[in-house]
């Protein structure tokens, strides 16, 4: 009976919600590109000095950059629910990876299902959802998949530290990230009388980090660059101990050994070669991503076209002692927001805060439809005619209770167990020096405070993973 009241509420809603276009509207082409893992090391974001992503940098440059943007949720499943359905994990429960009893099943349609039920043929490919491309589509592509080191070689074991690189003896084109963009293109040039709305999710950088060895060749290892640390005293110093947890702790694994991921891979002396097949992975994948973006260079129905590109979540490459997601600091948070679309400002930049749960209304807005009312984000139209109209900060949580909120100059932290964080960006990009303590500052976290969640859904405590996992 449950099953088929949900069935009845997606119905009643796209009968709502749904105003297909004529032919005389000419609704734009939608191309939402998803990218897994992807953090802030692009030539664009200035994330590292060596980054190699020229068809993303020239995606930026062809439309607008939003510096300053933020996933919701620093895991896939809670990240990637939270985007397609429009809805904070924390009015949801959906905070893990990991499924629990006290999640709330959400009813609330996609955007495929959304833009489907608005006149426009879907297509979606690869990793769009937490592991598949969805359920609704007119064409649903699921993710092939790679092929992998010789026996005895395979580093990988996703509950191991995250040094699993190699450089694979196989060509590009066996690559799954190459076949959804090979997909991508062919339903990108697939005609129809019908708009298109395409979601395509790219894999890499996403553990196993191995890709073919012509793009490790581009990072050798003499020349990779850790990030930066402190120049005196230690990063931990001034942070509440529920944070040092935190740092020790990925995505609720056992320790390797009593050691954390940080501490397994610099006593192993694995950091900088990680570092390469990071890197690698990017430079990779943004090419994979140059080719569909090439091919959008003629649309075959003679619409115009908006492409929106963002990462799921960032990654950790030893900042702040961490590896991995599974975060509520910069590192782990910031993530690409890129906007193509008629009329926008090549070349510009944003730099108000937004997050992926303004995809949704986003994308909506943009195609010229009624924007719903059961989305909890806010469309970024407004900054794409005036990149400093003012936007509220973005909200980023880990579980029940530990909350990032990110201004424009701030970021405040609350953790479950009332300790809190306090960094001023504009002089502190880092995040070395914790300023919740400061008398000086009390305003700046009253006002910051504003924005943490009210009533948070009940779910699983990430007390409960340190007492489990780092006992």
């Amino acid at each position: 009976m449950k099953f088929i009241n949900c069935i009845v509420t997606i119905l009643l809603a796209l009968f709502s919600f749904g105003h297909p276009a004529s032919a005389e509207e000419k609704r734009p082409d939608v191309i939402f590109i998803i990218v897994d893992d992807l953090n802030d090391y692009l030539g664009c974001l200035g994330g590292h000095p060596d980054a190699i992503s020229p068809n993303i940098d020239a995606l930026a440059e062809s439309g607008m950059l939003f510096s300053q943007a933020y996933c919701n949720s620093p895991q896939c499943r809670p990240s990637r629910t939270s985007l397609n359905h429009g809805v904070y994990a924390f009015n949801t429960g959906t905070y893990f990876n990991a499924k629990f009893k006290e999640e709330t099943k959400i009813t609330t349609p996609t955007m495929q299902q959304f833009f489907m039920a608005n006149g426009y043929r879907v297509a979606s490919g690869g990793k769009v959802f937490h592991g598949n491309p969805g359920r609704h589509g007119d064409a649903l592509l699921k993710r092939p998949g790679d092929p992998k080191p010789p026996k005895g070689k395979d580093n990988f074991n996703a509950y191991a530290a995250p040094n699993d690189g190699y450089a694979l003896d196989v060509a590009d084109e066996e690559m799954s990230d190459y076949k959804v963009a090979s997909w991508a293109i062919d339903q990108w040039n697939t005609e129809s009388e019908e708009p298109l709305f395409m979601s395509v999710g790219f894999f890499r950088p996403h553990r196993p980090l191995q890709v073919p060895a012509p793009w490790f060749d581009l990072f050798p290892l003499d020349s990779i660059q850790r990030p930066a640390e402190p120049a005196e005293g230690d990063d931990w110093d001034d942070m509440p101990e529920f944070a040092r947890k935190l740092a020790r702790s990925h995505a609720h694994k056992n320790m390797h050994g009593g050691l954390s991921d940080y501490e397994y891979i610099v006593e192993n002396e694995q950091w900088d070669v990680t570092l390469q097949a990071y890197q690698a992975s990017v430079a990779f994948v943004d090419a994979q991503i140059g080719r569909f973006l090439d091919s959008l260079a003629n649309n075959p129905r003679g619409r115009e076209t908006v492409v929106m590109l963002v990462s799921d979540h960032g990654w950790h490459l030893g900042e702040k002692k961490h590896w991995c997601k599974g975060a509520i600091w910069e590192q782990t948070l910031r993530i690409p927001f890129i906007v193509r679309a008629p009329g926008v400002e090549a070349g510009a930049v944003s730099k108000q805060p937004v997050s992926l749960i303004d995809v949704y209304p986003s994308l909506v807005d943009l195609a010229g439809l009624p924007v719903p009312e059961f989305l909890d984000g806010k469309s970024v139209k407004p900054q794409l005619k005036d990149p400093t109209a003012k936007r509220s900060p973005a909200i980023s949580i880990y579980g029940e209770g530990n909350t990032s909120i990110r201004s424009e100059d701030w970021r405040y932290i609350r953790y479950e167990d009332g300790s809190e964080e306090l960094y001023q960006h504009n002089k502190d990009p880092n995040e070395w020096s914790n300023l919740a303590g400061n008398p000086e500052h009390e305003k700046i976290k009253k006002r910051l405070a504003k924005f943490l969640p009210k009533d948070p859904h009940p779910g699983l405590k990430v007390q409960d993973w340190f007492d489990k996992y780092q006992p």
